[in-house]
């Protein structure tokens, strides 16, 4: 008898812990979790902040831009409007309903590199230089990514 309680209050116990992990999942919304300007590492966490949204930010893109090319003011006044529209432009690929998964990733990459040219436009040789190497950089770090997920986990050695 003692032995059956202990398992219903076993199953209890995980089933409620169970339900504690689907509601926190739940709790994450569109939007959220690591998305475009994620850096290095992926998912959701006291570092990874508010997800997607926070992450499309023009403040915080022309901020970062700031900090790792030199903006002037005028340049970041001359830039902030570009990456406004950028933003807004990426959200109506994001919601265009009618365009395939791959469809909008051609999309999105033609508009990247529409961007990545009209901000060009407004740095000077050395920071576009800069802003060349930093995407390069981040395309590598990328498909590096790409190919561990394609690769599976490494096998881990059980040799006793």
């Amino acid at each position: 008898m003692k032995r059956i309680s202990f398992v219903l209050a076993a199953a209890a116990v995980v089933v409620s812990l169970a339900g504690i992990n689907h509601g926190a999942w739940a709790q994450i919304g569109p939007g959220d979790g690591a998305g475009m300007g994620a850096g290095t590492g992926a998912g959701t966490g006291p570092k990874r902040g508010a997800g997607k949204m926070r992450k499309m930010d023009p403040e915080r893109m022309l901020q970062r831009m700031e900090a790792n090319l030199g903006l002037s003011a005028e340049q970041k006044e001359k830039i902030r409007p570009i990456l406004q529209e950028q933003i807004q432009e990426m959200q109506a690929i994001r919601n265009d309903t009618t365009l395939t998964r791959v469809q909008k990733r051609e999309k999105m990459q033609e508009m990247r590199d529409k961007y990545h040219a009209r901000i060009g436009e407004q740095l000077t040789a050395e920071q576009r230089q800069k802003a060349d190497d930093m995407r390069k950089k981040a395309k590598e770090r990328w498909e590096k990514r790409k190919n561990r997920v394609k690769q599976g986990p490494k096998p881990t050695s059980d040799v006793k």
